[in-house]
């Protein structure tokens, strides 16, 4: 099993946050989107959002000069609220009618000096989407093992959940409590739910097929956690997502085709009369047919049984912990 902590570099992004916000001057403002380009992705402008929220710093770190991308003012925290952050901003110099700041343009903030800590980790995922395989690659003694992970803070509760393929029947449920290092930001999912999965995909010890509550290649990347996790952990991978991200739904009836261009890259299945879709991609060592075809005798309800029941568990495990 591969060591994460030396697969995957340590990054504080919520330093890294502070650092940037530190460097705006009084008399001028940034954006939430702003700082989350100098932070290398502007994905991550809600987590900018989060920090900001919960700084306790405002003379290192000035939390009201970070405000929206129109000109308004956003949110604050501290005692008063905007008009705290009103009468701060003020007190530099920067003129607000209403919400909203005057002159903006001339007053906004944006020549940071970075290194875009978060491109870090899109190289990784671009460096190991090299590595992705689409033929069918497994045994067939393997398990079908459904994994989920839920959060309290930065405490995540995984579930792994292990079913036999011949007769369908769940056979084991693994658990762990593990303390994530990594915020949520869209598209970089793996690097908060790697270390997660792969402790319990340790524990079971068995030939698995994983099925993770995530895209495969359906993903705008063409590379999601369940593709990420299959090439890190070299086992065989199946995403199963409740939201389409990309492409389109061919056709019609309970099982459709989702392409891209023109290119067939997953299913999107209901079950059930007038039920959501969810949207199932290969990961890894997984064909685009045999990605459907291994959850079939699974599905009983709106989510395949591995999935389903990787959810249940880890919500049980999170609400225990209570």
């Amino acid at each position: 099993m591969i060591q994460l902590v030396t697969y995957f570099p340590r990054i504080d992004l919520v330093e890294e946050v502070k650092k940037l916000v530190a460097q705006v001057p009084a008399g001028k403002v940034t954006t939430y989107g702003s700082v989350a380009r100098a932070l290398g992705d502007i994905a991550a402008s809600r987590f900018v959002g989060k920090v900001m929220s919960e700084n306790d710093d405002i003379v290192k770190v000035p939390c009201r000069r970070v405000v929206q991308s129109d000109g308004t003012l956003g949110g604050y925290t501290s005692d008063g609220g905007v008009e705290e952050k009103k009468r701060l901003l003020r007190a530099e110099g920067i003129q607000i009618k209403g919400d909203r700041i005057m002159d903006f343009e001339k007053v906004l903030f944006e020549n940071f000096e970075t290194n875009y800590p978060l491109k870090v980790f899109r190289k990784i995922q671009e460096r190991d989407s090299h590595k992705l395989v689409l033929d069918d690659d497994y045994s067939d003694a393997s398990v079908i093992a459904g994994s989920d992970v839920a959060y309290r803070d930065d405490i995540a509760y995984g579930a792994l959940i292990l079913f036999d393929r011949k007769s369908g029947q769940q056979i084991d449920i693994l658990l762990n409590r593990v303390k994530v290092h990594f915020p949520y930001i869209p598209t970089y999912l793996t690097f908060r739910e790697a270390e997660v999965i792969s402790k319990l995909v340790e524990k079971a010890g068995k030939d698995l097929i994983l099925v993770h509550d995530g895209n495969g290649i359906l993903h705008p990347l063409g590379f999601g956690i369940a593709s990420h996790l299959g090439v890190i952990l070299d086992v065989p991978s199946i995403g199963v997502a409740k939201k389409l991200l990309v492409g389109e739904v061919i056709g019609k009836g309970a099982v459709r085709k989702v392409t891209i261009d023109g290119r067939h890259i997953g299913y999107a299945v209901s079950k059930g009369s007038g039920s959501a879709p969810i949207f199932i991609s290969p990961g890894h060592r997984v064909s685009i047919r045999s990605s459907l075809k291994l959850l079939e005798p699974f599905w009983k309800y709106r989510l395949p049984e591995p999935v389903r029941v990787a959810h249940i568990e880890a919500e049980k495990a999170r609400r225990a912990d209570e």
